[in-house]
């Protein structure tokens, strides 16, 4: 009789507790659908736009400036883009011309007055040998003669060697006077100078730079935790703050192999080749760049809020009825805001997001369902 009494009692109770639970509160929870999308896993940086391939222009003379392209100009290869005023130059190399002819034509004169000389000395001695002039008038004939021929010998030495050096020094200046005239070694826009009109500027200073702007790529700032998920042939995203909204592609060529500590970040290099149209984008601007490291067309994802985690075990809560299940699932490709699930769930399915705190299998839930996120 008592252990009927006893499992009444206990039946009773079991009764009770489960009326309880039935009329228990619904947890309040988020929730999010399950969904099949793209998701793609990307290293997140910063870089600059710079042409692929560029030409610099720098002077070849000493001078002023008298023509120079304002930054933005396009120009076709051979088309004059700069003028430096060879006015000092023009007058050295008339001044080096003008010595050139005296110093020959002082060796012409010398050569044509011992000519003369000579003639008049050899009259002079057939006089003398007749007895027709003095022995004195005969000696300064003699002496006249040996200077001539004195000064010709001098300025035969002399005279070529000063007329190899004003060669040289016209040449040059030649070439300084063709060089205040500078064209377009290839075809492209003006996209950056570093002097004006008017400046004064010294052979070998750097005046501008002309690039094709359809050509260009990003250098970017690779961290270099992220160095063995970043190579070639990567897809590119590239945004800037110049342009809200607006959106670049591009493609990884090259990761260049070399880490520098730049602003306490240990970083390497990478160039992306932007894709056309690169309207917007110019040399030197900073852009943000996001590179595809990997991606899944087709996976099964949740927002990452919806992964839980024990004991290096992954799980989630799905909404069975008003009912939270806790679900082991395996996971691939994992983003800041989303997840790939491969094992474990289905499309459609509802699951809780957290951190849902005092959440617990079997607990009646109510969800307030949104959209799950995609990157």
């Amino acid at each position: 009789m008592l252990t009927d009494r006893r499992m009444i009692a206990a039946a009773v109770v079991a009764v009770l507790a489960l009326a309880w639970f039935l009329r228990s509160p619904a947890l309040p929870v988020e929730a999010a659908a399950v969904e099949r999308g793209v998701l793609a896993l990307r290293v997140t940086t910063n870089g600059k736009v710079e042409p692929v391939q560029e030409a610099e222009v720098r002077a070849r003379l000493d001078g002023r400036i008298v023509e120079i392209p304002e930054p933005g100009t396009n120009v076709s290869e051979g088309d004059v883009i700069l003028r430096i005023d060879a006015g000092p130059v023009s007058s050295e190399l008339a001044k080096a011309q003008s010595e050139r002819l005296a110093a020959l034509e002082s060796m012409r004169a010398a050569r044509s007055k011992l000519r003369r000389q000579r003639q008049i000395t050899a009259t002079d001695d057939r006089l003398f040998e007749e007895g027709a002039i003095a022995k004195e008038r005969h000696a300064e004939s003699r002496v006249a003669l040996r200077e001539a021929q004195a000064r010709v010998a001098y300025l035969e030495s002399e005279v070529p060697l000063r007329v190899a050096s004003l060669d040289h020094r016209i040449k040059d200046l030649e070439d300084q006077q063709t060089s205040s005239v500078l064209t377009a070694p290839v075809t492209g826009s003006v996209y950056r100078t570093e002097r004006r009109r008017g400046e004064v500027v010294h052979a070998g200073d750097p005046i501008l730079w002309i690039a094709d702007l359809s050509d260009l790529r990003v250098r970017a700032n690779i961290d270099q935790v992220d160095l063995g998920r970043v190579h070639a042939d990567q897809r590119v995203e590239i945004t800037s703050n110049a342009f809200p909204g607006r959106l670049w592609k591009g493609v990884v060529s090259e990761v260049i192999p070399h880490v520098v500590v730049r602003q306490s970040r240990s970083i390497s290099e990478g160039l992306a080749k932007v894709e056309p149209p690169t309207e917007g984008l110019v040399p030197g601007m900073s852009v943000d760049v996001d590179i595809v490291v990997d991606q899944s067309e087709d996976a099964l994802r949740v927002p990452a809020e919806a992964i839980f985690r024990s004991n290096g075990d992954a799980f989630v809560y799905r909404i069975e009825g008003n009912r939270a299940r806790r679900i082991d699932v395996a996971l691939g490709l994992e983003t800041v805001n989303a997840v790939q699930v491969t094992e474990g769930l289905e499309a459609d399915d509802v699951v809780v997001l957290g951190p849902a705190t005092g959440l617990a299998e079997g607990d009646r839930v109510a969800a307030r369902i949104r959209d799950v996120a995609d990157h």
